[in-house]
Formats: structure tokens, sequence, C-alpha cells
């Protein structure tokens, strides 16, 4: 009888952990940036970026500062927000381009919440580095 309560207890530890690392997984999970744009078939040949605390506008089509820039972005991984109702104001607006037709625009609203394409997500695992952001969008 001791053997199957022992037994039934460890299947029941097993089955418990199981289930949280699945429940801790999801909550994870979470789409990047080049997955929820076009940007990965398409050439980036041009980056525009608006800075949203002085307005400085600054471009470059630099394919190492671009990969870098977009490499920087792709690190985070996003959720989609519930509530799509616009936000004011915004840290940087960031075009990308493929010759002169426009592939995508990402807004990075604040650490934690980023626009892509006009839909709103919330930044997951952990904040925007923004002073990395700002150390890209001062080297263009």
């Amino acid at each position: 009888m001791n053997k199957m309560v022992n037994n039934s207890i460890l299947c029941l530890i097993l089955c418990s952990t199981v289930i949280y690392s699945g429940c801790v997984s999801n909550q994870t999970e979470g789409k990047r940036v080049t997955e929820l744009t076009d940007m990965d078939r398409h050439m980036i040949s041009k980056v525009s970026v608006r800075n949203g605390l002085n307005g400085e506008l600054s471009t470059t089509d630099d394919g190492v500062k671009i990969t870098g820039l977009i490499n920087h972005l792709d690190r985070y991984s996003l959720e989609k927000m519930d509530n799509q109702e616009t936000l004011g104001g915004y840290r940087y607006t960031i075009d990308f381009y493929s010759g002169s037709n426009k592939i995508s625009r990402i807004i990075i609203v604040d650490s934690k919440i980023m626009r892509v394409d006009e839909v709103y997500y919330d930044v997951i695992d952990f904040p925007i580095e923004l002073e990395t952001i700002d150390e890209h969008v001062d080297s263009l």
C-alpha cells in the first residue's frame, strides 16, 4: 500500500511540474519585430528615426547600422495589447524603407510599449534598453 501511495505522490509531483513549466513558458512567449513585419522579406536600404523628445530626424542607408538596429529591436518579445486605443507621446518613431517604399513603422512609446505597424504591443520578459536605442540613433 505504501508503494502505491508513494507512486501516486510522485506522479502528482511530476504532473504538477509539467503543468507549471507549460504555464511559465506560455507567459514569456511572444513575437519578435521581424515576425510582425515584412522586414525579413525585403532588403532594408534606409532607416529614418524621429526622436519624440526633441523632434530631431536621423536617417541612414548604412547596412551595418541598419542591421544593428533591427537586431536590437528583435531581441524583445512582444505580446499584443488588449487595449488598442491610441497612446499619446513616443520616444522614437522608426521607419524602414526598401528603396523608396516604406516597409514598416515601429514606434517605441516607452520601455514597455511598442507599436508595430499600427498595433500596440507590451514588451515582455524585460524592458527596452532605451539607452542602447539612444546609442543606435546617435550613431546614425
